[in-house]
């Protein structure tokens, strides 16, 4: 009886600890997304779209990058909505519109959403 009960203790610490280095993993790669959006803002404030918009392609890069990784952890409809607000900002950008702050604040938002959601937390468990 307690044979078993060690091997799932074991397997369940496992799983936790698999859980949390995932978390971490995703975190970072969101993070940095989120440090070159704040990086972003002030750019779009200046009216720099020359430099905003190699920002973005910087920005684009690194999603592409980690993108098909993240999709293992992250549910597509909230990639699609990172995706949807990145070509709205990227456009806006382009355009040279105002537009751009309510895109990269959506962008934000889901980006910060997305962390928040995948937290090992109580209120996510149950």
């Amino acid at each position: 009886m307690s044979k078993e009960i060690v091997i799932t203790v074991i397997i369940l610490i496992g799983i936790i600890g698999l859980n949390i280095g995932v978390g971490k993993y995703v975190d970072s790669k969101l993070n940095h997304v989120l440090d070159e959006l704040s990086e972003l803002r002030p750019l779009i404030e200046d009216e720099k779209y020359g430099e905003a918009n190699e920002k973005i392609e910087k920005i684009d890069e690194y999603w592409q990058k980690y993108e098909n990784l993240l999709s293992f952890f992250i549910e597509h409809d909230e990639l699609e909505k990172v995706m949807t607000e990145y070509t709205s900002l990227k456009t806006y950008c382009e355009l040279e519109q105002e537009e751009a702050f309510e895109s990269l604040d959506k962008m934000a938002f889901i980006i910060k959403h997305i962390e928040e959601k995948d937290d090992m937390k109580l209120k996510n468990i149950f």
